[in-house]
């Protein structure tokens, strides 16, 4: 028996040494806390903690990566923003925090995590909040200092499908990766509901990106395999059984393909497939150890323009969308003959349907849910391993959500509308900004960080 035994533990050695190491996802920036924990970072719920409808959590892979991309900056404290004499302030500051910030302000300093000519220490000494510029946006410190790893970027944005509307978060950019620079959020009140503004829990989402180029636009007919991938997909047994319910066609065909290899180049080519409404970034906020700046995006960046006017409306039952009727039309004629150009009458015939995606251009959800589909002509390419962070705008009376769709198995991005209100119209205008596109390698979806002690964090110069 002892011999058996001994066998048995030797093979199991052996087939312990042959099965493939799970390596830890690897850690692409670095994270230092100064004031004990009043704001934390957490990996989000792809289900938002089983609050998003069951059919989304069964079939909607992107709305799903969406929600668990990125890291949520949670605030602990129930905090409320006041203004008094057009300066904002807190009505209630938790003496912990003012203690931890009163003492560790002339550190930042001293000890050179903050440059002396910073503007950061002059407005920390006001407390966690103050004004920004001359509007209504306010500025926190949430006590954390990051510094992204040598070829990374760090994006600061809103809270993405779960937040509070009550206020918007501006984006930011960090790209410096030799000093670690203070996270300040600059958050935008509502203008329907200002002061006084409860802040707490889900504030914000830190996502790291990959720097990459600026992106490539090509029309339809030099991209004749994207265009090809998306008559394959939309084809006439999508659509019959897309009559019956869900298909759930992304999903399957995500979990039947093996992950490819990452390429290393995250390149953006956009297809113009219609009436372009696709531009590109030209500049951002970047966030730095002395202030805050302009400058060019570090990924490719391409926004959405609304290419038809429309309302739209939520009786609690029904969403109906009403584009305006002569622009649609233009627009449909304009799309059809971009397709025409490139793929000949048989071709297009056999794929009516994929056609009507894009000449449809607005379709609405399910029965019981105050969203719709916005789709812009034009397919999205990137490289093996790359997929595309569709991080949408607010306007009045409405959101578009966050996702991320695997752009190189799946081109097109369609903006998903959330309506506030049931029983209000809202209307969207013509060149109102809708969504915005970046790629990224999907494995930092699964990347971590890694927590700094203060006394191990290099100065700034």
């Amino acid at each position: 028996m002892a011999a058996v035994a001994a066998v048995v533990a030797a093979a199991a050695v052996v087939a312990a040494a042959e099965r493939p190491v799970e390596r830890a996802p690897p850690s692409v920036f670095e994270v230092l806390d100064t004031l004990d924990g009043a704001v934390r970072l957490e990996r989000p719920s792809a289900t938002l903690d089983g609050s998003i409808p069951l059919r989304a959590a069964q079939a909607c892979s992107p709305l799903l990566d969406g929600n668990r991309a990125g890291f949520q900056l949670l605030l602990r404290e129930q905090l409320w923003l006041t203004k008094s004499l057009g300066r904002p302030g807190l009505s209630n500051p938790p003496e912990r925090l003012l203690r931890l910030l009163r003492g560790s302000v002339p550190r930042f300093v001293a000890e050179g995590l903050l440059p002396k000519h910073s503007l950061w220490p002059k407005r920390m000494e006001r407390g966690l909040v103050w004004r920004e510029g001359r509007g209504p946006r306010v500025g926190f410190f949430t006590g954390l200092f990051v510094r992204p790893r040598p070829g990374f970027c760090l994006r600061i944005g809103h809270a993405g499908n779960r937040r509070n509307v009550l206020f918007d978060v501006e984006e930011r950019w960090l790209t410096d990766t030799e000093n670690f620079v203070p996270l300040v959020l600059s958050l935008t009140p509502s203008e329907a509901n200002p002061f006084p503004l409860l802040v707490h829990g889900e504030l914000a989402t830190l996502m790291p990106f990959v720097s990459c180029a600026r992106p490539r636009v090509v029309a339809l007919d030099q991209a004749l395999d994207v265009g090809r991938g998306h008559l394959d997909f939309f084809d006439a047994k999508y659509f019959e059984q897309k009559k019956k319910g869900s298909t759930q066609k992304y999903k399957r065909m995500r979990a039947q393909t093996s992950e490819p290899k990452p390429g290393e180049k995250g390149e953006l080519r956009c297809v113009s497939a219609g009436p372009e409404c696709l531009v590109q970034s030209t500049s951002v906020d970047l966030l730095t150890a002395t202030g805050v700046e302009r400058g060019n995006p570090p990924v490719a960046r391409l926004i959405f323009q609304n290419a038809v006017a429309f309302t739209a409306k939520f009786d609690g039952h029904n969403t109906r969308v009403e584009p305006n009727a002569s622009a649609l039309e233009g627009f449909a004629d304009r799309t059809r003959a971009a397709w025409a150009s490139a793929f000949d009458a048989e071709t297009l015939e056999r794929h009516r349907g994929a056609i009507w995606y894009f000449t449809k251009y607005v379709t609405p959800h399910q029965a019981g849910e105050p969203l719709f589909f916005v789709k812009p002509p034009a397919l999205v390419s990137t490289a093996p391993g790359w997929s595309t962070l569709v991080e949408g705008f607010t306007g009045s009376g409405f959101e578009v959500l966050r996702g991320v769709v695997a752009t190189d198995q799946f081109h097109a991005l369609p903006a998903v509308f959330r309506l506030s209100t049931p029983g209000r119209r809202v209307r969207v205008r013509a060149g109102a900004p809708l969504a915005q596109f970046m790629p990224f390698p999907r494995w930092l979806l699964d990347a971590t960080h890694e927590r700094v002690e203060w006394g191990y964090a290099p100065r700034s110069s």
